[in-house]
């Protein structure tokens, strides 16, 4: 009975594991939508709150337009992922870890990661790390299309 209880213990200790860790800590909120196809958001990490790198930063906000998403904030609209069909994130997943590599192209399509000074207004704790981090969504948008993960917006026209 004692060993049953433990494998039952262990193999749930071991699967609540893994779902938070597949689970995304980050937060984000959108600042700014530039002419040049640039989306700049704030970017924070509910769990390492202090200890966020601003590498980590960078990897999270081009996922983050890859695949949730930014809500809205005073200066812009919510953006909608580009990843926003199942066939899409699928085809994605193939090349997901070398895109997201240490040296993957995902830092292409990033242009900065600055320590922001003004919290977005629903953190009430100081000792959170910020970054504003800028994307080029125009230029991850025709990478995918050119490794043919997504589809080009004019096709069907």
């Amino acid at each position: 009975m004692k060993i049953t209880f433990l494998l039952f213990t262990l193999t749930l200790f071991l699967s609540s594991n893994t779902i938070c860790k597949k689970s995304k800590a980050y937060q984000t909120e959108c600042v700014s939508l530039d002419t040049d196809g640039y989306v700049t958001i704030l970017i924070w990490n509910t769990k390492k709150g202090a200890k966020y790198k601003p590498e980590q930063a960078r990897k999270d906000a081009v996922h983050a337009i890859l695949y949730s998403g930014v809500a809205g904030g005073a200066g812009c609209s919510t953006q909608p992922p580009i990843l926003n069909k199942t066939e899409e994130q699928d085809n994605f997943k193939s090349i997901e870890k070398s895109f997201f590599a240490k040296k993957g192209k995902w830092s292409m399509f990033t242009r900065s990661s600055a320590t922001e000074t003004t919290l977005p207004a629903n953190l009430g704790v100081k000792n959170w790390k910020v970054y504003q981090v800028s994307i080029s969504k125009n230029d991850l948008r025709n990478f995918l299309e050119e490794q043919k993960i997504i589809k080009s917006l004019t096709n069907g026209f």
